[in-house]
């Protein structure tokens, strides 16, 4: 393109604008040299790389700092301190074997430097190599050196972590202590004590040690004091003490908002508070910060489940094993075969679920759930026998399981042995439902009312309905058991008032409005047990005691 100037009748104005234009256009070439020259420079000054490198750690620019430090290192491969930086990167980076790597080389130019080899062991401990972490850890407390931003008791600290994840509690346990020794207020190795102390049976020392941790230093390593609370949660849990765990994890949450894990757990606490719709929202915010969190999927499958979604439970159990991250919890993926168990159970696939609850006990023959659950399955499918060796074997791995005592009263309840079914139930309200399970509870106080219904203890079974209805307020096969024992003492306008209730919470149920319908005629109010028993009908046209009860109360209207 042509550059086209405007004539000026001023040739001085035209003369000055042409010299101001070149010496811009010099100097607009000129100065980009300057600074190209500049760059160059510093692309080949070590300390400039090295410098950045560090200060770019110290913000916590990890990406920045890595490229930062191997430009360093391309200049100058021989400098231990740029080595220790680009692993402190790489460990806050969690890419293990590139940390490794890098502290090996702080080792190979400062063999005695304590930091490099203690950071060497936490990387191995992040990569699952923990005996070889082990003997790093030790290497560092052995030559007691240069021990720069870490100390002797970060060292043991990751020596009891290596220790605990090989399951080698003991030593583990000594190691923590030793790091408290020498900094009586290290909060991080106070909470990893607290867990470990719940797990070798001394949950009052763990407690102690979780709170210890939090008025201590406040050095949580790369994490907060959610690992304390969540910790003590986990501990509250074990002790049964629910609506204390739920207070522990809110303070984690409070903290560490996107801590999948936590969230999993205080949903686990909330389904044993009978809290579905809760729990379901613990685990959908889980699955939002974590989408293949196993442990959080096979939970929302035990709660939709509970909830009777069981299409919507089974493909979460499903995505859990196939698509899962394989963070299970201690069960593992026995725990997954057995909800998906229950889940076919409640779709009425019995087969499927036999063959699911077969494959977590062959994954752990010593799991009881499964062998409880795979009774309840067989119960269904009529072959009492198999079913009452399964509950069992369930009642002998774990003879406090409320779960097993109850399914096998409800076996003998249909094979009519009433006496025995009566101390299952007896035995079920003496085990882990007890303290805490409230939903079990409930079920296990409902099956027992009918029992004794059945056996003619109309005064104990309106009390065992009665305790259902305390812990499940909105239970309306409660109310109609307590119903059906109001009738048989003839207390018949209890009993409308009672089936009422069952009404109120289920009036599609037409056992309910017949039995209403049955008490009213026992009244003698007619029209109104005519109406009950019309219900009835629409509901289930075929209901016998409906049908033959709607004759007896035309006729009496017709006298």
């Amino acid at each position: 393109m042509e550059l086209k100037i405007p004539v000026n009748k001023n040739k001085g104005q035209v003369l000055s604008s042409l010299l101001l234009a070149l010496c811009c256009s010099v100097l607009t070439f000129y100065f980009p040299k300057v600074l190209l020259a500049q760059e160059a420079e510093k692309s080949q000054d070590f300390d400039y790389w090295a410098k950045l490198c560090k200060s770019l750690v110290e913000i916590k620019e990890y990406e920045q700092a890595l490229a930062a430090c191997d430009q360093a290192i391309a200049l100058n491969a021989q400098d231990a301190i740029t080595w220790a930086d680009r692993g402190d990167v790489l460990l806050a980076l969690e890419k293990y074997p590139e940390a490794v790597l890098s502290f090996e080389q702080v080792i190979r130019l400062e063999p005695t430097d304590g930091a490099a080899w203690t950071k060497k062991c936490a990387s191995l401990v992040g990569l699952g190599k923990y005996e070889a972490a082990i003997a790093a850890c030790e290497t560092a407390l052995r030559v007691d050196e240069r021990w720069g931003d870490t100390s002797p008791a970060f060292a043991w600290y990751n020596r009891g972590f290596a220790f605990r994840a090989w399951g080698k509690r003991e030593e583990s346990l000594f190691s923590y202590d030793w790091a408290i020794q020498l900094e009586p207020t290290y909060s991080l190795a106070l909470a990893q004590r607290c867990l470990l102390l719940s797990e070798l049976g001394q949950p009052s020392a763990a407690l102690n040690s979780c709170d210890q941790a939090l008025q201590g230093n406040g050095d949580w390593g790369k994490g907060s004091a959610a690992i304390a609370w969540a910790n003590r949660g986990q501990i509250l849990t074990q002790l049964k003490q629910y609506n204390e765990a739920l207070a522990a994890y809110d303070q984690a949450l409070a903290i560490a908002p996107q801590n999948a894990e936590v969230w999993t757990q205080q949903g686990i606490v909330l389904g044993k508070l009978g809290r579905e719709g809760d729990a379901q929202a613990a685990y959908e915010w889980a699955l939002k910060i974590s989408p293949k969190y196993a442990l959080a999927l096979v939970n929302q499958c035990a709660i939709l489940s509970r909830l009777k979604m069981y299409k919507e439970a089974l493909a979460s159990c499903d995505q859990a094993l196939q698509e899962g991250d394989g963070r299970w919890g201690k069960e593992g993926p026995a725990f997954a075969w057995n909800q998906r168990s229950i889940v076919l159970t409640g779709l009425k696939r019995y087969d499927e679920a036999i063959a699911s609850a077969n494959r977590a006990l062959s994954l752990n023959p010593n799991y009881a759930e499964p062998w409880s659950n795979r009774s309840a399955t067989l119960w269904y499918m009529g072959r009492f026998t198999d079913a009452l060796a399964s509950t069992e074997q369930a009642i002998a791995l774990d003879p406090h399981s409320s779960q097993a005592w109850f399914n096998q009263g409800r076996i003998l309840t249909t094979l009519g042995k009433y006496e025995d079914a009566e101390a299952a139930y007896q035995q079920a309200l003496l085990g882990d439902a007890n303290l805490g399970e409230r939903l079990t509870l409930a079920d296990i106080w409902l099956n027992l009312s009918a029992l004794l219904w059945r056996l003619e203890r109309y005064g104990e079974a309106i009390a065992a309905a009665d305790r259902a209805i305390g812990i499940q307020p909105d239970s309306a096969q409660a109310w109609y058991n307590k119903g059906l024992s109001l009738m048989a003492l003839q207390r018949y306008e209890a009993a409308v008032t009672t089936y009422d209730k069952a009404i109120q919470f289920d009036a599609k149920n037409a056992d309910f409005w017949a039995g209403k319908g049955i008490a009213l005629k026992f009244l003698e109010k007619y029209p109104e047990a005519l109406a009950a028993f019309q219900q009835a009908l629409q509901l289930n046209p075929t209901h016998p005691q409906a049908l033959r009860n709607q004759q007896v109360v035309q006729q009496q209207l017709e006298l």
